[in-house]
């Protein structure tokens, strides 16, 4: 199977080559004060001899904790400077009901609300998908020195199952095969002197964990202003707020972050959507949505679109999403550059 995946390579090199496009060369660092990424990834969770013996149960993956080799499809896009990105399943393996596991992101709106859409459609009973949105928005922050702001996360979805709060085990009296969902979210803000940093896609981005803000951290002037993390959403509508001081002239950089998992049949439909917004509470405590004292960093003219397609056969277990970008596009010549 490797070989063949290895002759498919070799004849993607070629069209390449035919069309006169050369392989891209390492990354420049790129000042950036946005960024979008979003990423889906379809696996077949059975061996190689239950797919061979047209087996429908699954016997890999979280079943016995071997991962290897059960990768059929990852989209990736990583657009540095930009606002946007999208990616979508072509695999049958993470296509239900004529819906793919999908994921985007869009913080072209108003400072500090970013809108992440996102499922996950496991199309199989041994089929185990997921997808990933991050998006980061900056803007300038010109009122008065200590005034207070909240930054609230809004999830809404629906799914065939009830979600699991661990992603590891199967639901309470159900068996490790049954179809399972799970859901995770991060809100990261972060204040600089400087309206951006540079951003490398070649060092590798963990989305699920440190997102971009892991390059700007060894800045003299960085500040992490504070981190809220969900993991296991078990009920839509999931609402949760992270309070900040603000400095007058100081650059304030929101991250967010949307992951969805859904296994052996599992449907997981958060495409209506997760909402970060900036705003603020009222002496009441309700929480009023205002972009008053804020201007929105611009996108660059030519963001850099970094992208990651690999399909129709099984691909290695990487060692970590952070290496997939750098790897599998060495490995491939699959990634393009537009700037």
């Amino acid at each position: 199977m490797q070989n063949a995946f290895r002759q498919q390579l070799v004849r993607g090199i070629a069209l390449l080559s035919l069309a006169g496009a050369a392989l891209p060369a390492l990354a420049v660092p790129v000042a950036i004060s946005n960024a979008a990424y979003a990423a889906s990834y379809v696996r077949d969770c059975r061996s190689a001899a239950a797919r061979t013996a047209g087996a429908t149960t699954p016997d890999k993956c979280e079943v016995n904790g071997d991962f290897s080799a059960t990768m059929m499809e990852i989209q990736q896009q990583n657009v540095s400077g930009g606002f946007t990105a999208a990616v979508s399943a072509t695999n049958p393996l993470g296509i239900a009901g004529g819906q793919a596991t999908r994921s985007s992101i869009d913080a072209s709106g108003a400072a500090g609300t970013l809108i992440l859409k996102q499922g996950a459609f496991s199309g199989t009973s041994y089929s185990r998908v997921s997808g990933h949105s991050l998006g980061l928005q900056s803007f300038l922050f010109s009122g008065t020195t200590g005034e207070h702001r909240a930054i609230q996360n809004h999830l809404d979805f629906t799914s065939n199952v009830a979600p699991v709060p661990d992603l590891n085990v199967p639901a309470p009296g159900g068996l490790i095969t049954d179809p399972t969902v799970y859901a995770k979210t991060r809100l990261t803000v972060f204040s600089l002197s400087a309206a951006a940093f540079d951003y490398d896609y070649d060092l590798g981005l963990e989305p699920q964990s440190t997102g971009y803000w892991s390059q700007a951290e060894s800045r003299a002037d960085f500040r992490l202003e504070g981190v809220s993390e969900e993991n296991g959403i078990l009920a839509s509508g999931d609402t949760t707020y992270l309070d900040i001081v603000m400095e007058a002239g100081r650059y304030y950089f929101v991250e967010s972050y949307l992951g969805l998992w859904a296994r052996f049949g599992g449907v997981l439909d958060a495409t209506h959507t997760l909402t970060t917004t900036l705003g603020k509470l009222d002496p009441g405590g309700a929480f009023v949505a205002t972009d008053a004292d804020f201007q929105a960093a611009a996108a660059l003219s030519s963001p850099v679109v970094d992208i990651v397609s690999v399909g129709t056969v099984p691909v290695p277990e990487p060692a970590s999403l952070a290496l997939i970008g750098l790897a599998l596009a060495a490995l491939a010549g699959t990634r393009r550059r537009r700037g």
